[in-house]
């Protein structure tokens, strides 16, 4: 039954690369071999763009606020980890109270 499945969605699928092909081979044909005028520009030269259009300040401002961004993390952990563990220390010693605690007599009333 999976085989079957997985069949039917690989011919669906070469059946579709080929209409896309068969639409888009003749405008493909039509079109000249080499672009006259336009080049794109190799990796190296858009990273060096990019690196003499930033500046040192922003580079020391995103660092800077990166390891603000870890330290509110950390701090944020401590924090949840001693409300966890309070939490905890309450529940236990309620859980004792309730051990501990004597019936009370019951009130009649007035």
């Amino acid at each position: 039954m999976i085989e079957l499945i997985s069949l039917i969605i690989l011919i669906l699928s070469l059946g579709g690369i080929g209409l896309i092909l068969a639409k888009k081979v003749p405008i493909l044909i039509q079109l000249p071999e080499i672009s006259e005028g336009v080049q794109k520009d190799n990796i190296l030269t858009v990273l060096e763009k990019r690196i003499k259009n930033t500046s040192f300040d922003k580079i020391i401002f995103l660092k800077t606020l990166s390891k603000v961004r870890i330290y509110i993390l950390k701090i944020e952990k401590y924090i949840d980890n001693r409300l966890q563990g309070m939490r905890k220390k309450i529940v236990k010693k309620q859980e004792e109270a309730k051990e501990n605690s004597l019936p009370t007599p019951p009130t009649t009333p007035r």
